[in-house]
């Protein structure tokens, strides 16, 4: 049966990334929540999708953000908790792909460690916990450093007893091996995305890309699915447009698991559920149960 995973805590139907969302993925019916996570100055590790902290989404005191909001790397703990995220900005909130989100007040950004004690608490058997490190190699001025934000996510990991539940994923693979090489009984994930939605970031096709810690889908016979292989990874996490029967069958031969993200419609999760995929990472409400 395909895992379904909630992303962002459950983002179609309530705030993103937040502590309040995770509560809420743990009586719906999930076997997992996916969250983004960010560092600190201090160096706290935090569940935000952005760099900065998003203008959709923040206010303080009351107020929506006006410019751009604080870079999270270059913010302490205390003075991001200042800052409340639980509602979408009015201007921006007729969403046609999620129109169910519920808005909240004083919701702030939530620590890793503060998600984690959410879960151990919760009742039941315990959830998978899917960790996206969000690093940019092209943008290090803005995005965090890789090496030592990966070790502080797997220090929480490792501190909370979660190894056997948590995964972590990344679309920047230095990550991945990163974790291996401190942990390789944590699960990881290669995150691959359309080269139609990711723009220029990947840099041109069929040259060396940053993202893919010289594991560049050229250098394997054009396969990303063989490049992941090679790069010692369990799984493709690929947007869920990219899955299809042949992909899987691919992925079966050469032992690697199949995550679908971005999947928002019932119709979607039973495609990827008919094809096997291992598990669908979904904004809900349609579940897929």
């Amino acid at each position: 049966m395909t895992l379904i995973v909630a992303g962002a805590t459950g983002y179609g139907v309530w705030p993103s990334n937040t502590l309040g969302g995770l509560r809420r993925c743990l009586d719906a019916p999930v076997d997992g929540v996916e969250i983004d996570v960010q560092i600190t100055a201090d160096g706290q590790v935090v569940a935000h999708h952005d760099y900065r902290l998003s203008r959709r989404q923040t206010r303080l005191d009351g107020a929506w953000l006006t410019g751009a909001g604080p870079v999270i790397r270059h913010t302490a703990l205390a003075e991001l908790q200042r800052y409340d995220v639980g509602a979408t900005r009015p201007d921006k909130a007729d969403d046609p792909e999620h129109p169910q989100r519920e808005h909240w007040d004083n919701e702030p950004v939530p620590t890793l460690d503060a998600l984690f004690e959410a879960l151990k608490a919760a009742s039941g058997p315990r959830r998978l916990f899917y960790i996206e490190i969000k690093t940019d190699p092209t943008d290090p001025d803005l995005a965090p450093e890789p090496i030592a934000f990966t070790d502080a996510v797997v220090a929480a990991i490792t501190a909370h007893d979660y190894v056997e539940h948590a995964k972590i994923i990344a679309f920047d693979w230095q990550v991945l091996r990163r974790t291996a090489a401190l942990n390789p009984a944590i699960a990881t994930a290669h995150l691959t995305i359309p080269r139609r939605l990711a723009g220029d970031a990947l840099g041109a096709e069929g040259e060396a890309s940053p993202w893919f810690d010289g594991f560049d889908a050229h250098r394997h016979g054009g396969s990303d699915l063989a490049a992941i292989k090679a790069h010692g990874g369990m799984e493709w996490s690929p947007y869920y447009t990219d899955v299809t029967p042949e992909r899987v069958a691919e992925a079966a031969r050469l032992g690697l698991k199949v995550g679908p993200w971005g999947l928002n419609h019932a119709a979607d999760i039973a495609r990827m559920q008919a094809l096997g995929v291992w598990s669908a990472t979904v904004a809900g409400p349609a579940w897929g149960r």
